[in-house]
């Protein structure tokens, strides 16, 4: 699954799970995007409970927050992808 292999890669995540929440998509032109076409993604939950201990992938370092960062790097979707993985577990 190309979810999993992209924790390991870009986390250094050994000890996981990971589940799907729901599909989503975007609409214009972004940084990743340059014909403004409706772009589909997945939006998955994973819980880690071990990293590597060297971390073998292009992330520099993978730091812990007690709280969700202010800065990131797409925000205009990442706060709506929390917001509705919340909404969908609130449910449950």
């Amino acid at each position: 699954m190309t979810a999993r292999r992209e924790l390991q890669e870009e986390t250094g995540a050994v000890d996981f799970t990971i589940e799907p929440v729901c599909v989503y998509s975007v609409t214009g032109k972004n940084r990743v995007n340059d014909t403004g076409e409706e772009m589909f993604g997945m939006l998955y939950f994973a819980e880690i409970n071990t990293f590597d201990a060297e971390l073998d992938s292009e992330m520099e370092k993978v730091v812990l927050f007690d709280e969700l960062p202010s800065k990131w790097t797409y925000p205009l979707i990442q706060p709506l992808l929390i917001e509705e993985y919340q909404r969908r577990t609130m449910k449950n």
